[in-house]
């Protein structure tokens, strides 16, 4: 046995931007078939329970036949998800267990969002309202 072995690493990420607000975490489902998601990835809470990275489209039928109407479901902010978490390929599987900050400072620059044209400042105000807040912080390397 080695008595100074180095055993891990530790490489922050910039994720976390301060301690000015309490950092609060909380578990849910992510919806399967979403590939890996990254750490700082901001997750929304959709009606149907299920986590989905922002930015994804999710779409409802509500009626039958003629009467069917689609439309995009209402999806609000969740939190930002603390681990890369793989979601796998296939959407029949059960929600992937996952946990997220629900408040707390986070960097601006590393928060995730997806889709075309999706930004981070336009979730801004939403994530705001539940207390998650966001700085623009220097890069040390």
């Amino acid at each position: 046995m080695k008595l100074f072995e180095q055993t891990g690493e530790f490489k922050p990420d910039s994720l976390i931007a301060g301690n000015e607000f309490p950092i609060m975490k909380e578990g849910i489902g992510l919806k399967a078939g979403q590939g890996v998601l990254k750490r700082g990835s901001l997750i929304m809470k959709c009606a149907d329970g299920a986590g989905y990275i922002a930015g994804t489209v999710v779409t409802v039928t509500t009626g039958e036949g003629e009467n069917a109407k689609t439309e995009n479901a209402e999806m609000n902010v969740f939190g930002i998800l603390t681990d890369d978490t793989d979601t796998g390929t296939k959407t029949s599987a059960d929600n992937i267990p996952a946990v997220c900050y629900q408040t707390g400072e986070y960097n601006r620059a590393a928060v995730i969002v997806t889709g075309e044209g999706a930004k981070v400042e336009t979730y801004e105000n939403d994530m705001r309202k539940a207390g998650i807040f966001l700085r623009n912080i220097q890069k040390y390397e």
